[in-house]
């Protein structure tokens, strides 16, 4: 089964978990863009996908796949150190901040095909020789191009290109950017300050799947990634840990076919029963084990500087 995560995204404890219980059925995690996967799902690059949207805002799911929304994290803004966002501690409201430019990171990225490259000036004032005949270059497809970016996995600045963009201008001090919470923490710079926003809405962040791909598999991680126990009685594929367990019980059978006797604890002995060196030297002392007073005492005796009465 193949996992596509988007930034932001951290299935490494379900992934885990999954690991742990099913030994026998291989999890891959695969790390995308966020656009583009709706796209992954219905083509099968993927098997199970992260989807992230706003929680006012219909998701474009549709009736070809299943959806199981997990948890909803706040909308964080974006500034400069220097921005006067930073005074504030722990939040700002949408009303302070409405007015300031902001950035949308889709709008960051080069369109697929495009040369970003600067020209060289001491090449492009060349001519090329009348002798020889220009080559001829075939166009780029942009919508194949788009089509394989989506369906590649990103890696290291590649993966939220278009976020670290939008970041890199916020830090110079001309604006300010929204994104989910988890994107902001996993991007964080020194020179970038976070702040939750109150007034908008947030991102309500679940997984995805093709219906007519639904399985044993694909239910059990969905449950997995819902908090279900091991052992629980909703599960439809088999584990790997019960025929480990069940060989471990059945390499020592003495610890049940044990006597009656060996499997009861002790019986408890009498701690007064116990000599201990000190109890023992008590015992030898001169006039500690007979009754009466102490050898030396002045017990029964009349007080000193007294005399007895004649």
């Amino acid at each position: 089964m193949r996992l596509g995560a988007i930034p932001g995204a951290t299935p490494d404890k379900w992934v885990t978990r999954w690991r742990e219980r099913y030994p026998d059925f291989a999890l891959s995690v695969d790390r995308f863009d966020e656009a583009g996967q709706l796209e992954r799902l219905r083509a099968g690059t993927v098997d199970v996908g992260y989807i992230r949207f706003p929680e006012d805002a219909q998701a474009p799911t549709g009736d070809d796949l299943h959806r199981v929304w997990l948890y909803r994290e706040a909308p964080v803004v974006c500034a400069s150190r220097d921005h006067w966002v930073a005074a504030a501690e722990t939040s700002v409201t949408w009303d302070e901040i409405a007015a300031e430019p902001f950035f949308d990171p889709a709008e960051m990225l080069p369109e697929p095909g495009s040369d970003t490259s600067a020209p060289d000036p001491s090449t492009s004032e060349q001519s090329a020789p009348e002798s020889e005949e220009p080559e001829e270059h075939q166009p780029a497809d942009p919508e194949q191009l788009a089509a394989d970016d989506i369906h590649t996995p990103k890696l290291g600045v590649d993966l939220a290109a278009g976020e670290r963009m939008a970041l890199e201008v916020v830090a110079s001090g001309a604006g300010l950017v929204i994104l989910p919470n988890s994107v902001a923490r996993m991007l964080a710079r020194r020179d970038i300050v976070i702040r939750e926003v109150e007034g908008l809405p947030g991102y309500d962040v679940g997984l995805a799947w093709l219906r007519e791909a639904d399985g044993p598999v694909i239910q059990e991680f969905i449950g997995v990634a819902r908090g279900r126990k091991p052992g629980s009685g909703r599960s439809e594929i088999s584990t790997g840990v019960e025929a480990k367990s069940g060989s471990n019980s059945a390499s020592k059978p003495e610890a049940k076919s044990g006597s009656n006797s060996a499997s009861k604890p002790e019986a408890k002995s009498d701690p007064r029963s116990k000599s201990t060196p000190k109890r023992a030297a008590a015992r030898a002392a001169p006039g500690r084990s007979r009754p009466g007073p102490k050898p030396g005492s002045r017990r029964g005796q009349p007080p000193r500087g007294r005399r007895r009465p004649r």
